[in-house]
């Protein structure tokens, strides 16, 4: 089984698709169809509510998604720390049906290892609420603080909280080596590959590190679609193999990116 770890509905400049959503409070076909056509191949997916909206990956729209095909998708809503963050948790366990939050510190400005935001982390400790962190760099937040994006933040926070299920965005680009100790440390922490498959060297680093740790059985899979697609995923995987063969690198085998591929988001973040 093959799951998509973080995925988005559509693009962030598709104006007249969200308008067609505010008028009708309906998903255009054509954005369903791509959706689903480019994930041939994926069994499950996790679909990601994102910041600088408005548009068609925001909370609403993509429960709406989530709940249609609730047999293939599960959405994570965003949740702003800094705005009753637990009003925002209830709603979207309730009014959204979400099954996980999305934080992006480096968007919303937030420091996330600062201890105002303990009783968020316990509330969604409490409801078994995983989160998905976009923890790393990102030159479309000119005004966050890159600081705050920085995935070691986050040792406190899942060293606090040993229950809360967290995943990691894009391997934590570019603090790889930081990923791959916070992944080894905490249990509770895990990361997925997305927004890698054009970045073959960068992509291979990160690999082998977390080989060479023992931890590439923490490493899950994602495409960041529609900025890229799972093809592209699985061909960057295969790239990274021929690549260690091909200059006669420390080896990523088959059989790891065979379980980067088959590895069960669902079970292991506690999704039901």
């Amino acid at each position: 089984m093959i799951t998509d770890s973080n995925s988005h509905l559509g693009s962030i400049y598709d104006r007249e698709g969200y308008e067609f959503w505010k008028r009708n409070r309906e998903i255009p076909d054509r954005v369903i169809e791509r959706y689903f056509s480019v994930m041939e191949g994926v069994d499950r997916s996790i679909v990601v509510a994102f910041p600088q909206g408005p548009h068609l990956n925001d909370n609403d729209c993509i429960a709406h998604f989530a709940r249609r095909f609730s047999d293939r998708v599960a959405g994570f809503s965003l949740i702003d720390p800094r705005e009753r963050a637990i009003e925002q948790i209830d709603r979207a366990r309730g009014e959204w049906g979400a099954k996980g939050v999305h934080l992006a510190p480096i968007y919303q400005n937030f420091k996330p290892d600062d201890e105002a935001y303990f009783p968020m982390y316990a509330h969604l400790e409490k409801h078994r609420l995983p989160v998905i962190w976009f923890q790393g760099s990102s030159f479309e937040a000119p005004d966050g603080p890159l600081e705050w994006a920085n995935p070691v933040l986050l040792d406190k926070v899942a060293r606090s909280f040993p229950e809360l299920k967290m995943m990691i965005a894009h391997f934590g680009s570019p603090w790889f080596t930081e990923v791959v100790a916070l992944i080894k440390k905490r249990p509770n922490v895990f990361t997925e590959i997305s927004a890698l498959s054009n970045r073959t060297w960068a992509l291979y680093n990160a690999l082998i590190n977390a080989v060479q740790y023992g931890v590439e059985e923490k490493i899950l899979f994602g495409s960041e679609f529609p900025m890229q697609t799972p093809q592209q995923n699985r061909e960057a995987l295969q790239e990274v193999v021929a690549l260690s063969e091909r200059a006669n690198l420390p080896r990523i085998t088959p059989a790891v990116v065979q379980g980067i591929l088959e590895r069960d988001t669902f079970a292991l973040l506690g999704i039901s």
